[in-house]
């Protein structure tokens, strides 16, 4: 699903950071989680278009998904 500022993560896991990759691995922007809700909001808005990759660590471990900025 193409986003274009806001990127919103729902998971019923306790997520402790969230992080944004561009496609060569490196880090475009990084947010510690403090708050345990099931809906996280990441702000892209300063992100290029193109192809992301946002790591979510959680305490049962790391999830990677794949999305697109518009």
């Amino acid at each position: 699903n193409p986003v274009e500022n806001e990127l919103f993560i729902a998971t019923e896991m306790n997520v402790e950071e969230i992080a944004v990759y561009d496609v060569y691995g490196r880090q475009a922007l990084s947010q510690q989680v403090n708050e345990t809700t099931s809906q996280q909001v990441v702000n892209v808005t300063g992100l290029n278009s193109g192809i992301y990759f946002v790591r979510i660590t959680t305490e049962d471990g790391e999830i990677v998904k794949r999305f697109v900025k518009n």
